[in-house]
């Protein structure tokens, strides 16, 4: 299987992963900083992903697109900042969460967020 390797991705984002959504309400791990990314602020649509919105499993407007190593795997309601650190630093919940597994080119994560 090919890799995409941090080298290839030039930002960083700081990725706060959903760990749980019960009655108490919805948990985080405490936020990983510096994660290698590549971000588009874009706007497409794309399915809602996330079981707890009132707009799940609708289409609905992403205005970032972002490209992560498959180890840096999130789930659809985790907290992603981009840019952090400028002016534009702003986080915002991933709609929708996909890997691209194959075996001869680089496999990746793709994020899109609110």
């Amino acid at each position: 299987m090919a890799r995409l390797r941090a080298k290839h991705l030039p930002h960083h984002v700081t990725v706060t992963r959903l760990t749980g959504e019960g009655s108490e309400g919805i948990t985080y791990a405490a936020p990983v900083t510096n994660v290698p990314a590549y971000v588009e602020q874009k706007a497409r649509l794309v399915v809602d992903r996330r079981s707890s919105s009132p707009t799940a499993n609708t289409e609905i407007t992403a205005s970032t697109f972002i490209v992560l190593l498959t180890e840096d795997d999130v789930l659809p309601a985790s907290k992603v900042t981009v840019w952090p650190g400028t002016d534009r630093e702003r986080e915002a919940e991933v709609i929708d969460s996909s890997m691209f597994s194959y075996p001869r080119t680089p496999s990746h994560i793709e994020l899109f967020l609110t």
